[in-house]
C-alpha cells in the first residue's frame, strides 16, 4: 500500500467520523426532513380505500344554512351513514360544550343506534387566563355521547419547522388514558401499537374518497362508496380553522391528516425508520473500494464516481421509501462523499499543477480548435479536419448518430451521406469572400439515420449547421476545419404537426374545430367571387349530456359525443364540427324553403335523440337546433355562426326537441333588448323609474285596505315602456336587483308617509332571492323609513322555489318571523302549485287574473277558484283576487270565500298623491254606503 493510499484512507476515516458526530447532535436533521419530504413528492402510493372523509365544506355549510351546526344535523349524518351500511365513525367534531336538550338527545339517540361503532373526538386545549398565563384544559364528549361513543385524541404536535410528521398514539385527557383517532380506528386491522404513528405521505392523499356532507345528508352518494367503509367525520372548509401543516401537501384540513395516519398504521403503508447509519457505511465502503484498488481513476473520472455514488445513495434511499417504506437519513453520508470530494480535489490540484504548465504544442492546439468551435457552434459537435478526419466528437453527437464507439480519429465517411456531403463540399472549398463557408438546413431520415448504410430505423429529423473555420496555427500556416453542430428536432416537428391537428380537428370526435368551419365556410361560399354558393348552418346543443357524465362517466360521454359526431355525418350533413362540450355545428349545402324546414330540422332531432347504445349501457338525450343560411345572414362565415347561435338560443327557450330557423327580426328583437338593458343602465342612474300603486280592496266591507306598488319606466325618447319589456330584462341582466331594492324602500316610505294602516305589498323576484340578500333588503327598507313590519306584504313567485328550494324556505320563515307577510302571486300559473301550500310560509294567495277575467261565464275558473278558496281556508291563508273589472265579478267572488280584491273596479295603478286621494274618497263612499 502507497503512502499517498494511507493518506487517503486516513483522511476518509477522519471524514467518516466527523459525520458522524455532527449526524448525532442533530444539525443534520433539517435537511434530512428536506430530502425525505422532496422524496415524498415525487411518491404517489396507493390508499387502502378503507377510509372515507365526510366533509364539512364550504358547500355543505352554505346550503345547511349555518354554522355551528344545529346537532340535529350531525345526528342525520350519522343516521345517513348507518343506511350506508358504513363499518366504523369518527367525529373530528368538538362534542364537549351542551347544545340544546332536543338536538343533545336526537345526536345521542343517533350514536346509540350506531350500537358503539363510533369514536369522539377528544382533546387537550390551552386556555388563555385572565392573568395572561395558560393553563392546559381537557375536552371530552359530554357524558350522554361518551355512553355511546368512544372518546379518542385528535391532538397532533408539529416538529421544529411547524410541519407534522408523527401522531402519538395515545395521550391522556381528563384523567383518562386515551388513544387516538388512527390507532383506535386502526387496533382491529393492526393490533401492534409503537408509541406514536409515523405518518406515511407517500400515500395519495387524492385517492382518499371525501364526500361533501350535504351530498350525504340528500342522500346523493353512490352505495359503494360508504358501504363497509370506515368513515372520519370532519371539517374541510378552511374558514373554520381546522388546518395543519404537513410535507408534500403543505396546508391540509386536520381530518385528512387523520385518515393519512391511519392509513399509515395498515400492512405495506407502515414507516420503518432506520436512521443515517446504513448510509455513511455504504459510502465509506464505496470510496475505500476505489482507494485501496490498485489502478489509478483520472481525476474526471473519479469525481464522476464519486459524484455518481451521491446520486446512488439517493435512488437507494428514494427505492427504499417508495418501495419497502424505510426511511434512510442520507445528508451524513452527503456529508462524507462532499468531504472526501474536498480532499481528493485539494490533493489532486497539488499532484497536476505542474502537468498543466509543461502541456505540449498539441494541447494548445487542440484547445485553440475548442475554443473556437466552442465559440461558433452548439449542441451535438463534430470537429473534422481538412483530411476528412474526425478529430472530435461530442457526446451528444455520437448518442444521436447511434454510434457504438469512439467517432474521434475515423474517415468523416462514417457520418450519414447528407451530413458528410454537405461538409466535405464546404471544407474542399475556399474561406474567402463570396463563397458560402456555412450552411445550415432540416433533414428528415425518414428510413433512420443509417439508411444509406443498410440500417433501417425509425423516421429522424435533424437540425443543422456546418460551418468552416481557418485555424492559424502559426508560422504562416493555416488550416481548415469544418464544424458540424446538429440536434434531434423529431420531437418539436412532430409536436407541431400535432398542434396544426388539433387546431383543424376536434382530439375526440374527429370532427372540425370552429377554426376549421370558418375557413371552410370561407372557402365554401366565397362571398368575394361573382357566383357565391348557398348553403344552411347548423348548430346543434345537447341537452342533458350533463347527467350522463355525472351518472354513467365521462368515458361513457366522450363515447357519445363520438357518436352524435358520426350521426351527424350519417344524415349527409358536411364539415360536421365540434364547437365545444356538447355543441356541435354542421353544414347542408342547399338552401331549404319554407316547406323543407321543419321536417329537415326534425328528422335531424330525431335522428340525434334516438337512443344511444354504449357497451352494456343505453344513454337517452336530448337536443335543441338553430339554423340559418346564407339568404338570410349572407356569406360570411362569423354573420353565419352568430346568427346560427341567436336562433339556436330561441330554440333552447322552447321546451322538448326544438328548432329555430333564423330570420332577420331575431336580429332586431335582439338589439331591442340590447338596447333596453343600456337605456335601464341610465334609467337607474338617472331616476327614471318610478312608482305607482294598485289598491287593494277588503270584498266584505268594500274599503281599501292596502295596495300593490308596481315599478314603471318613462323614457324621455322610448316614452312609458311597458314592465313586460323591461323586467324580464332586467332579471336576466341582474339589474332587478338594485331596482328590487329601490322599489322595496321607496314603497315603503310612500306607505309610511300615509296616515292609514292599509298594508303595502311590494313583489321580489327570483334573481333576488337567488343571487341578492332579500332579508338585508328588507330589514334596511323598514329601518330607513320606520314603515311597522306588520303593514308590508312581500309577494313572490313559484319561479323562486326552481333552485335550492331549502334556503328559499328558510329565507321565507325569517321574513314571517319579523312580522313580515308573504304572498303567493300568479297562483296556478306555475309548476305544481297545490304541492307548494302545504310547506311554504305564505299568509295570502293571489288568484291570477287568468281565471278572473271571463268570470262569471267560465264556469271552469270558478271551479278551480272555488277549489283553492276551500284549500286555503282549511290551511288558514287569505284569498286574493287579481283582475276584478266588474260588479258582478266582485259579488261572485266573496261569495265564494276570496277575503281581498285588486283590479280596474277599484282603481288602476296610481302615484303616491293620486292614490292617497282615491283612498280617502273611495272609504269615505264605502262608509256612507255601510251607513
Amino acid at each position: 500500500m502507497t503512502q499517498l493510499q494511507i493518506k487517503k484512507i486516513i483522511a476518509l476515516v477522519m471524514v467518516t467520523i466527523l459525520a458522524l458526530l455532527v449526524d448525532i447532535t442533530g444539525i443534520y436533521r433539517p435537511i434530512d426532513h428536506f430530502l425525505r419530504d422532496l422524496r415524498y413528492r415525487s411518491i404517489d402510493q396507493a390508499v387502502s380505500e378503507k377510509f372515507v372523509i365526510v366533509a364539512i365544506d364550504p358547500q355543505s355549510i352554505k346550503e345547511v344554512g349555518q354554522w355551528p351546526w344545529p346537532r340535529r344535523v350531525h345526528a342525520k349524518l350519522i343516521d345517513e351513514m348507518l343506511n350506508y351500511n358504513v363499518d366504523e365513525i369518527a367525529l373530528d367534531i368538538d362534542l364537549s360544550q351542551p347544545s340544546n336538550a332536543v338536538d343533545d338527545q336526537l345526536l345521542a339517540g343517533a350514536l346509540e343506534r350506531a350500537g358503539g361503532f363510533t369514536y369522539l373526538a377528544s382533546f387537550n386545549q390551552l386556555v388563555r387566563q385572565r392573568d395572561g398565563s395558560t393553563t392546559l384544559a381537557p375536552a371530552l364528549p359530554l357524558a350522554q355521547f361518551r355512553e355511546h361513543g368512544e372518546p379518542v385524541v385528535v391532538n397532533v404536535r408539529p416538529g421544529e419547522d411547524g410541519k407534522i410528521r408523527r401522531i402519538d398514539s395515545g395521550a391522556r385527557v381528563a384523567n383518562q388514558n386515551l388513544k387516538s383517532l388512527p390507532l383506535a380506528i386502526t387496533q382491529f386491522m393492526e393490533p401492534e401499537i409503537e408509541p406514536s404513528i409515523i405518518v406515511n405521505y407517500g400515500l395519495d392523499l387524492s385517492q382518499i374518497d371525501i364526500i361533501p356532507a350535504i351530498d350525504l345528508i340528500q342522500r346523493r352518494v353512490a352505495p359503494e362508496r360508504l358501504e363497509g367503509k370506515s368513515v372520519l367525520v370532519g371539517a374541510t372548509a378552511v374558514e373554520l380553522g381546522d388546518v395543519v401543516l404537513v410535507p408534500k401537501y403543505g396546508h391540509i384540513p386536520g381530518v385528512a391528516l387523520l385518515t393519512l395516519a391511519a392509513e399509515s398504521r395498515l400492512t405495506g403503508n407502515r414507516i420503518y425508520p432506520m436512521g443515517g447509519l446504513p448510509t455513511i457505511l455504504v459510502i465509506f465502503g464505496f470510496i475505500l473500494f476505489f482507494v485501496v484498488r490498485g489502478r489509478p481513476i483520472p481525476v474526471p473520472g473519479m469525481l464522476f464516481v464519486y459524484g455518481s455514488s451521491i446520486l446512488l445513495v439517493e435512488s437507494v434511499a428514494f427505492f427504499a421509501q417508495s418501495e419497502a417504506n424505510v426511511l434512510f437519513n442520507t445528508t451524513a453520508a452527503h456529508g462524507v462523499m462532499v468531504g472526501y470530494i474536498l480532499f481528493f480535489m485539494f490533493n489532486e490540484l497539488q499532484t497536476r499543477r505542474t502537468a498543466l504548465e509543461t502541456a505540449s504544442i498539441e494541447n494548445v492546439r487542440m484547445q485553440a480548435i475548442l475554443d473556437r468551435v466552442v465559440e461558433d457552434n452548439f449542441d451535438g459537435v463534430i470537429i473534422i479536419d481538412g483530411r476528412e478526419k474526425i478529430l472530435l466528437a461530442s457526446v451528444p453527437a455520437q448518442e444521436l448518430l447511434q454510434a457504438g464507439q469512439s467517432l474521434a480519429g475515423k474517415n468523416a465517411q462514417v457520418l450519414p451521406g447528407v451530413l458528410y456531403k454537405e461538409a466535405v463540399r464546404l471544407l474542399r472549398g475556399k474561406v474567402v469572400e463570396g463563397i458560402p463557408s456555412k450552411v445550415s438546413n432540416l433533414h428528415v431520415f425518414e428510413q433512420g439515420i443509417h439508411a444509406d448504410k443498410g440500417y433501417v430505423g425509425k423516421p429522424v429529423a435533424l437540425e443543422y449547421s456546418i460551418t468552416v473555420s481557418r485555424i492559424d496555427r502559426g508560422h504562416g500556416i493555416v488550416e481548415q476545419v469544418a464544424c458540424l453542430t446538429f440536434r434531434d428536432v423529431t420531437e418539436r416537428l412532430n409536436h407541431e404537426n400535432r398542434l396544426s391537428y388539433l387546431a383543424n380537428y376536434d382530439g375526440l370526435t374527429g370532427a372540425f374545430t370552429r377554426q376549421k368551419l370558418v375557413s371552410e365556410l370561407d372557402q365554401y361560399c366565397r362571398p368575394r367571387s361573382d357566383k357565391p354558393r348557398h348553403m344552411t348552418l347548423l348548430l346543434l346543443d345537447l341537452d342533458r349530456f350533463k347527467n350522463i357524465n355525472d351518472t354513467l362517466g365521462i368515458g361513457i360521454g366522450d363515447q357519445l359525443l363520438k357518436q352524435v359526431a358520426k350521426r351527424l355525418s350519417n344524415l349527409g350533413l358536411y364539415s360536421v364540427t365540434r364547437l365545444g362540450g356538447d355543441r356541435f355545428a354542421a353544414v347542408y349545402p342547399q338552401l331549404l324553403t319554407e316547406e323543407e324546414i321543419a321536417p329537415f330540422a326534425n328528422s335531424v332531432l330525431v335522428a340525434i335523440v334516438a337512443p344511444y347504445t354504449i357497451g352494456a349501457h343505453r344513454a337517452l338525450i336530448g337536443a335543441s337546433l338553430g339554423m340559418t343560411d346564407t339568404e338570410n345572414s349572407g356569406h360570411e362565415a362569423e354573420n353565419l355562426l352568430t346568427h346560427a347561435d341567436m336562433a339556436h338560443s330561441e330554440a333552447k327557450s322552447m321546451p322538448g326537441n326544438s328548432f329555430f330557423a333564423y330570420r332577420s327580426e331575431l336580429s332586431a328583437r335582439v338589439r331591442d333588448r340590447q338596447a333596453i338593458e343600456v337605456a335601464l343602465l341610465d334609467a337607474v342612474v338617472n331616476k327614471q323609474l318610478f312608482v305607482q300603486y294598485q289598491p287593494q280592496v277588503d270584498l266584505a266591507s268594500n274599503k281599501i285596505i292596502g295596495a300593490e306598488s308596481l315599478v314603471r319606466w318613462r323614457h324621455p325618447d322610448l316614452g312609458f315602456v311597458r314592465p313586460d319589456r323591461f323586467i324580464s330584462v332586467a332579471e336576466n341582466s341582474g339589474m332587478i336587483i338594485e331596482i328590487g331594492r329601490w322599489v322595496l324602500l321607496q314603497s315603503c316610505i310612500d306607505a309610511a308617509k300615509s296616515a292609514t294602516t292599509g298594508r303595502i305589498a311590494v313583489n321580489v323576484s327570483a334573481v333576488q332571492f337567488e343571487y341578492g340578500d332579500v332579508l338585508a333588503d328588507i330589514d334596511y327598507a323598514l329601518k330607513e323609513s320606520g314603515l311597522a313590519p306588520s303593514r308590508l306584504d312581500i309577494e313572490i313567485t313559484e319561479s323562486v322555489f326552481v333552485s335550492k328550494q331549502d334556503k328559499t324556505i328558510g329565507i321565507l320563515d325569517s321574513i314571517i318571523e319579523r312580522g313580515v307577510g308573504i304572498a303567493l302571486d300568479d297562483f296556478g300559473t306555475g309548476y305544481s302549485s297545490l304541492s307548494y301550500l302545504s310547506k311554504l310560509p305564505v299568509n295570502k294567495i293571489k288568484i291570477d287574473k287568468a281565471f278572473v277575467r271571463h268570470l262569471p261565464e267560465d264556469k271552469q275558473s270558478m271551479a278551480i277558484i272555488n277549489a283553492v278558496v276551500s284549500l286555503s281556508k282549511h290551511m288558514d291563508k287569505k284569498i286574493v283576487a287579481e283582475g276584478i273589472e266588474t260588479e258582478e265579478q266582485a259579488r261572485l267572488l266573496h261569495r265564494a270565500g276570496c277575503h281581498i280584491g285588486q283590479g280596474y273596479l277599484f282603481g288602476k295603478p296610481l302615484d303616491r298623491e293620486e292614490f292617497c286621494t282615491l283612498l280617502e274618497n273611495y272609504n269615505a263612499v264605502a262608509e256612507k254606503d255601510a251607513v
